[in-house]
């Protein structure tokens, strides 16, 4: 019979411990919770200590110094580019003021029209002074009597004078136009150069490396002054185109009185006056009654008028003629006159096809005087070849200025 086996029972299993991995972990945790708890404490500890000593010194860390700047090399300095870039903002600076003067000069001009114009609403006074019992009085006396013509002139001058004007009076209008032309002008030159600097101040470095003289508006305007007369020596330019106002203005009042007397003259002869009163003006009494030779014109184109009045309203003809003498009278000032032009071009003819030498000698000086003189196209001929020389001026002195080493940009 075989044993019988006993049974034996098995020990209930040990629940299961944590893997061998999370065993090895378990001692870091604990450190790193102790360092937690460590730094904790110390940040307490410090800010108590922090509230408590609220001026003791400060442990800071040590301030790391910033980066050096990175060192950029500037490109070489295009001279040729900056000047070629400065010639170019001239250009359209140049053509304004040239478009600028041309404006004032007519502005000026018309300054004399508006001042015949203003004058012609008292040549309706002027007749009826002319018509009354006074001036015919005078009118008689002056056939009958020796020096009758100048006692009448000094009638008629004081009359025109007082309804008109008088007589110094157109030429102090003249002179101012042209005063006021020539500061105009140098005003419109100084604003060119403070355009020109402005639009240059766009490349300012390398503009001031290139143009010294930009520092200031005020250097530029005497380096340009200064550069502009050295330039009219060499293209032989009038000085007194140069230097504008403060040289040439002192001729002003003589160049109008000049003016107005040719183109008295010129009017004279186109309205077909006699030389009644005419022939007194250019006398030594009547400079010395203050009557000058255009408003002898005009009065003796008046009383030719008053001898051949006829009709009722004598007094609107005379003013009408005073109103028409007027007109051609600034048409002439400013602008020539027809006749003195008609007679050079006949005289151009006569001094090549006259077979008398001595008249072709006499074509000549009489083609010089006339060419000369101001009543052949007038004032507004006289200030254009001051401002076409002042244009051409500008522009070559800017020129070189700008490129101060050649002939042509």
């Amino acid at each position: 019979m075989l044993p019988q086996k006993v049974a034996r029972r098995k020990a209930p299993a040990a629940p299961p411990g944590p893997p061998a991995t999370s065993r090895r972990r378990r001692p870091y945790r604990m450190a790193a919770a102790a360092l937690i708890s460590t730094a904790a404490l110390m940040v307490a500890i410090l800010s108590i200590a922090a509230s408590l000593f609220p001026d003791a010194p400060r442990v800071t860390a040590p301030e790391v110094p910033p980066p050096p700047p990175e060192v950029i090399t500037p490109a070489p300095l295009d001279e040729a580019a900056v000047r070629a870039r400065a010639w170019e903002r001239a250009q359209p600076l140049l053509a304004e003021a040239d478009r600028q003067a041309a404006a004032a000069l007519d502005r000026h001009l018309d300054s004399i029209h508006a001042f015949l114009a203003d004058s012609k609403p008292g040549a309706r006074a002027f007749a009826e002074r002319l018509l009354s019992l006074r001036g015919k009085w005078e009118l008689v006396r002056s056939q009958m009597a020796g020096d009758g013509q100048n006692q009448y002139a000094e009638f008629l001058s004081q009359a025109f004078a007082e309804h008109v004007f008088a007589a110094g009076d157109l030429e102090q209008v003249v002179a101012a136009a042209i005063q006021g032309y020539l500061a105009e002008l140098e005003g419109i030159e100084d604003q060119l150069l403070v355009r020109l600097r402005a639009d240059l101040a766009d490349d300012q470095l390398a503009g001031q490396a290139v143009f010294p003289d930009l520092a200031s508006d005020q250097a530029f305007r005497s380096h340009y002054h200064d550069l502009a007369l050295r330039v009219a020596q060499d293209l032989d330019t009038d000085l007194k185109v140069v230097a504008g106002r403060e040289v040439f203005l002192w001729e002003a009042t003589n160049v109008a009185t000049d003016l107005t007397l040719e183109a008295g003259a010129a009017a004279a002869a186109r309205l077909g006056i006699s030389s009644t009163i005419l022939s007194a003006g250019a006398t030594s009494s009547w400079r010395t009654l203050g009557v000058g030779l255009v408003v002898a014109i005009v009065l003796d184109a008046v009383v030719n008028r008053f001898i051949k009045a006829a009709g009722y309203d004598a007094e609107a003809k005379i003013a009408e003629h005073v109103g028409d003498t007027l007109d051609d009278l600034g048409r002439t000032i400013t602008d020539g006159s027809p006749e003195a032009r008609a007679t050079l071009e006949k005289l151009q003819t006569m001094e090549h096809d006259d077979p008398d030498p001595d008249v072709r000698a006499a074509c000549t000086q009489a083609i010089h005087s006339i060419q000369a003189g101001t009543q052949l196209y007038g004032l507004r001929r006289e200030l254009d070849k001051i401002t076409a020389a002042r244009a051409s001026l500008r522009k070559e002195t800017l020129r070189r200025f700008i490129y101060p080493q050649e002939t042509h940009p």
